[in-house]
């Protein structure tokens, strides 16, 4: 558990150093942005993991039975294209939690995933000055993926 509280608390350190060094060595802020941004996706997972250590001392089985006893207050998990079908009833509350707990889940692992791959992508496409083929001539034009890359790095 220790290690999982330091790893969240070096993440202020790190933003200060490495916002302070993009401030001194401009030509370094792609870098650094991206050294940034894998930091922050590893401490949203250890966030996670700190979560269940801390409310099920480890095992996934206990934080479920404590989202169970509180079901009412949990609202059911997401489903794409969800508004097409019909609403998930589940048979219990230890159902719902567990479809619940997974989703967060989910969620992190496509935060852990999304954001250090958006991060690269925005960094190659300023690097290569590559502004998309439909007529974009900075990267702040709607046209250009970087900016469809910042508003997805954005909305993480």
């Amino acid at each position: 558990v220790q290690r999982k509280v330091l790893a969240i608390l070096w993440m202020s350190p790190i933003y200060g150093i490495t916002s302070w060094f993009s401030l001194v060595f401009p030509k370094f802020e792609g870098y650094l942005s991206i050294l940034k941004d894998f930091y922050e996706a590893y401490v949203i997972y250890q966030f996670l993991s700190f979560l269940i250590s801390v409310v099920g001392a480890g095992d996934r089985q206990i934080v479920v039975e404590v989202l169970s006893k509180n079901t009412e207050h949990l609202d059911p998990p997401m489903q794409m294209f969800g508004w097409c079908r019909k609403k998930i009833e589940f048979e219990t509350p230890t159902e719902m939690a567990n479809a619940v707990l997974f989703q967060c889940q989910v969620f992190a692992m496509q935060f852990v995933l999304f954001k250090p791959l958006t991060s690269i992508s925005l960094f190659v496409c300023n690097s290569f000055k590559y502004y998309g083929g439909f007529g974009a001539t900075s990267s702040a034009d709607y046209r250009s993926p970087q900016f469809w890359l910042v508003s997805l790095i954005q909305h993480n």
